[in-house]
């Protein structure tokens, strides 16, 4: 799937002829759809445009130096804008990870317009723009910004849009990090941003209760036999016992990834009883986790991928595993 030109004229002249919006992205939110929503809302702002943020899940501490970062709602309930809307999602691939009321959006939606990079995006928008060969919806999003609104792209954009593409390209380590990445970062710091502080902000500003979580989940690692998979879990308690928050489990993922001549990286993340969070990492282009998600009623990409599961944690372990060796 590759973008759609004549999709991002329509979503330009939207722009131009409406005069409310509302942006939507999926609960846990990651970099990228943080930074994908903020460069949006303030690019809205900048054309006069009155906008809110849905965020229907705890906001990750992570990302609380981005610009507008405290003006996110919970829910529709919360909306200052009391006419009908335009509706953008963003880095959603199915609207069904978003907790809202669909059936009162599309009552106050005058457009759905749906904007991401996930293969498996179910095209719930009355327009979309879905191109998965791109690294990060963020990505997407200033192909179009700099082609229609070149001229209202400011720093807190810049700076947005740069977060998103750092944090779903794994800080430029991963394999979708390409050429044209590196040319679209070269214009972003023409806006003066400083990567260096927002790589501090977002990956060396830890609570210290985070290293005694980190130390559980070291413990906890386990390895499958014949090296299908290295996993680990995170209980409820252990975020309240620590008085950490959801989001101080990001990027541990990527320690377990790290484990050599293993398939596939997990981590288990308790969100209710016996319900699950899971993430997953491929060490290598042998196993598609995002194939393997799916399988669950997740999603994502072919390195990095994530599903919500209920039941035993044993028992998903299982499960999972038996889908890891299909996928072989």
């Amino acid at each position: 799937m590759v973008i759609d030109n004549n999709n991002f004229e329509k979503i330009a002249d939207i722009l131009k002829n409406n005069n409310n919006f509302v942006i939507f992205t999926h609960s846990y939110p990651d970099g990228d759809a943080i930074g994908s929503s903020i460069a949006f809302y303030k690019l809205l702002l900048n054309l006069g445009k009155k906008v809110d943020m849905v965020i229907d899940s705890e906001m990750p501490y992570q990302y609380d130096f981005l610009p507008h970062f405290n003006k996110v709602i919970k829910n529709l309930s919360g909306l200052s804008i009391k006419n009908k809307y335009v509706a953008l999602f963003l880095d959603c691939a199915d609207i069904k990870r978003i907790k809202i009321n669909e059936e009162k959006l599309r009552e106050n939606a005058q457009y759905i317009i749906n904007i991401d990079h996930h293969l498996n995006n179910t095209k719930f928008g009355d327009i979309n723009i879905i191109d998965s060969s791109k690294s990060a919806t963020a990505e997407i999003i200033f192909l179009f910004f700099d082609k229609y609104f070149k001229k209202y792209i400011d720093e807190e954009i810049a700076e947005s849009l740069y977060t998103g593409i750092l944090t779903d390209t794994g800080k430029f380590q991963y394999s979708n990090t390409t050429k044209e990445v590196h040319r679209i970062i070269s214009l972003l710091l023409e806006y003066d941003i400083n990567p260096s502080n927002i790589y501090s902000s977002i990956y060396e500003h830890e609570p210290a209760n985070r290293f005694k979580l980190l130390s559980l989940v070291l413990k906890r690692v386990k390895i499958v036999p014949g090296n299908y998979l290295i996993y680990s879990y995170i209980l409820e308690k252990d975020f309240k016992k620590l008085d950490l928050p959801f989001s101080s489990n990001d990027g541990i993922i990527e320690l377990l990834r790290a484990a050599d001549d293993i398939k596939v990286a997990a981590l288990f993340k308790e969100t209710g009883l016996n319900t699950y969070k899971v993430s997953l990492r491929a060490s290598n282009n042998e196993v598609n986790v995002a194939e393997i998600a799916n399988s669950f009623g997740g999603g994502g990409h072919k390195m990095a991928a994530a599903f919500s599961s209920s039941g035993k944690l044993n028992i998903i372990v299982k499960d999972l595993t038996r889908a890891i060796e299909l996928n072989l």
